[in-house]
């Protein structure tokens, strides 16, 4: 929430457009409304490459956010309920509101370097699902976060929209937490299915970090029964995993089964981490 108020007292101008913004509306169309734009630096709003030198473009009751290259990718209302709006194709329409700064994914994609034989991220989603999810004492390392954050800089790096799509979803779930409210459905589910299908197109499978994920981001939602097929998926393409399993405990609704679940997750899992929350 501090971009919105870092943004709100950005700008004193006092000029009024015809009517409020709304999800449709064209960036450009909107640009050209404004009389006496008034330009400002934009605060560190991401840690991609890509986000460098954005700036506001300011005129009541709107801010314009732009990138350095000027290609309008969103704004800032305070029109009750105040908030983002941004264009997440790349069409200059506004097609998703936001309460929390969300950078358009298309940014990344543009210029990625798509490529199926350099599995590094693959890899390290991997690593990072083996030693913070599967693992007993599911402890993360330096080590990985240092490899993945080289994504966000090193533009050179092979398939950097799939880094991109599983750093966006994390710092959301990460900055939600630290706020005490669940992370917005409009903007989890759609990274996170945009996730999924990335990896099933780039390296023809989806991680279990990235299934577990998914399922997460569904019962966040409400979406308790879509969760629960979904765990019994990918259940089947990771049958030995463990967080899989106990979401798969949790959510079945045989009790008999339920026991006998719980029994075989106490027996040859008694020590990993979430088990023992059982």
């Amino acid at each position: 929430m501090k971009y919105l108020l870092t943004i709100a007292t950005i700008f004193t101008v006092t000029i009024s457009l015809a009517q409020s913004v709304k999800e449709g509306d064209n960036l450009k169309e909107i640009y050209k409304k404004i009389a006496n734009p008034n330009f400002k630096a934009a605060p560190k709003v991401t840690y991609w490459k890509e986000g460098e030198g954005i700036f506001f473009i300011g005129a009541e009751p709107f801010v314009l956010i732009a990138l350095k290259d000027t290609t309008l990718i969103g704004l800032f209302t305070r029109e009750s309920p105040s908030g983002f709006l941004f264009d997440t194709i790349g069409n200059s329409t506004l097609s998703l509101s936001s309460h929390v700064f969300t950078f358009p994914y298309w940014i990344i994609k543009r210029n990625a370097k798509v490529s199926s034989s350099d599995e590094t991220i693959l890899k390290l989603m991997e690593e990072l699902y083996s030693t913070t999810l599967q693992a007993n004492d599911g402890q993360p390392t330096m080590e990985i976060a240092q490899r993945l954050n080289e994504y966000r800089t090193d533009t050179n790096l092979y398939n950097r929209h799939i880094a991109f799509l599983l750093d966006s979803y994390q710092q959301l779930i990460l900055n939600s937490a630290s706020n005490g409210i669940k992370p917005p459905a409009n903007i989890a589910l759609p990274t996170i299915k945009k996730l999924t299908e990335e990896c099933l197109l780039v390296f023809g499978k989806v991680p279990p970090l990235v299934c577990i994920y998914m399922g997460e981001a569904l019962l966040s939602a409400g979406m308790t029964n879509e969760a629960r097929k979904h765990f019994k998926e990918s259940l089947q393409q990771y049958p030995n995993s463990v967080p899989l399993l106990v979401y798969n405990y949790r959510l079945e609704e045989d009790d008999m089964r339920k026991k006998e679940e719980l029994k075989e997750l106490k027996k040859e899992h008694r020590k990993h981490w979430m088990v023992k929350d059982l």
